[in-house]
């Protein structure tokens, strides 16, 4: 399989982004317009030409996409079944919540901000913060029992996280390799 470039600089790619960003930008506004494409146009190329950004390879497996999905769909579920049980019956173990940082394996930022948004996307948890060197992510949770469990559910997802969207090492970025341990 061949690596999917997440920031092409391709005129097909380019024109795909331009579009989804304009749907998003017509989706905020509420309605399409003459007005509103001009302007999004405008906003959109500007910010892309203010802000390049480093291309960055990988490759996408669509079955252990969907196996990341389903697997995050599973944890929407069961976390709002256990927020909706500590709003209805709370005890002091429900309600203990603390701050945990749980240690990525990989280095690379695509993988950490699926991994630090689906956290925070889960009833329950909410990420505080996500660093780079190490590649750490602080993990808010609310029930919190014991921290290593934490750290073995957020490396979980993150080898999940991989297995659907790998990195491939760019060279000259230094992404896309994995941390020593």
């Amino acid at each position: 399989m061949t690596p999917v470039r997440t920031t092409g600089r391709r005129w097909g790619s380019g024109l795909l982004q331009v579009a989804f960003l304009l749907l998003v930008w017509f989706a905020l506004w509420g309605e399409v317009s003459w007005a509103n494409l001009a302007s999004g146009v405008v906003v959109i190329g500007v910010t892309l030409w203010l802000l390049p950004r480093t291309p960055r390879a990988h490759r996408i497996h669509p079955l252990a996409l969907v196996r990341f999905g389903l697997t995050f769909l599973w944890l929407l579920v069961t976390s709002s079944i256990a927020v909706a049980v500590t709003v209805l019956r709370p005890t002091p173990e429900r309600l203990r919540a603390g701050v945990v940082a749980c240690p990525l394996r990989h280095d690379d930022p695509l993988v950490a901000t699926i991994v630090a948004d689906s956290i925070t996307l889960t009833p329950g948890t909410l990420t505080l913060d996500v660093r780079a060197d190490p590649p750490v992510v602080e993990v808010h949770v609310l029930g919190l029992g014991d921290p290593d469990d934490v750290r073995a559910d957020v490396a979980r997802l993150e080898e999940l996280v991989v297995a659907a969207v790998t990195p491939v090492g760019v060279p000259g970025t230094g992404h896309g390799n994995e941390v020593d341990p």
